[in-house]
């Protein structure tokens, strides 16, 4: 092989490489940082999405805040948990675990919402120290996921406050909705600490 030819085919093996780069990029593109295949293995994420939709979720009828999690209402929560997806999702070096997360609204204006929050888990999935931080308003699914890239950053960073005013985007908390940490919903009978 001559130096000439040697060049060109070194010239070819790396634009061979670049186009090969660039290709996989377009195809696999890289996961959000704050996605949730980063934090939860794939086989988890049902299992802990139904675990939250059991607190987050529309209770079956005659339930109340501690008969919710009896485990005869698993299939009631499974069901609906079909309807919730992660947009976002982290967990930070004390272990706790922050979400961003869109369901449906039942509202006329509207059939999504976004609810961010946290907790920490133990080794059987189950949530300990759950805590819904803010519900939006009910709003398209698109703004839904353009606001988060603001929104939640700014619950992991525990600075919501130029958000929580904001009634545009956050409908709860408010003057007179706030989040029950022991009962784990949001109440009218709420004083805030």
């Amino acid at each position: 092989m001559t130096k000439k030819s040697a060049k060109h085919f070194s010239l070819a093996v790396i634009i061979i490489i670049l186009i090969s780069s660039v290709l996989y990029m377009i195809l696999f593109p890289p996961l959000h940082k704050y996605h949730v295949d980063r934090y939860v293995p794939v086989n988890d994420q049902d299992t802990l999405l139904t675990n939250i939709v059991t607190y987050m979720g529309v209770k079956p009828r005659n339930t109340n805040f501690e008969t919710r999690l009896d485990p005869v209402y698993r299939s009631f929560y499974v069901k609906q948990a079909g309807e919730y997806r992660f947009f976002r999702y982290y967990i930070d070096d004390s272990g706790n675990h922050f979400f961003y997360i869109i369901r449906p609204a039942r509202h006329a204006l509207g059939n999504r919402r976004a609810i961010g929050g946290s907790y920490k888990l133990d080794d059987d999935l189950k949530l300990l120290s759950y805590e819904e931080l803010f519900v939006t308003q009910v709003l398209d699914e698109d703004f839904l996921e353009e606001i988060a890239d603001d929104l939640f950053p700014a619950m992991i960073q525990n600075d919501l406050s130029k958000y929580l005013d904001n009634r545009l985007i956050i409908e709860w908390p408010d003057d007179r909705l706030q989040y029950d940490k022991q009962k784990k919903e949001w109440r009218y009978d709420v004083t805030t600490e």
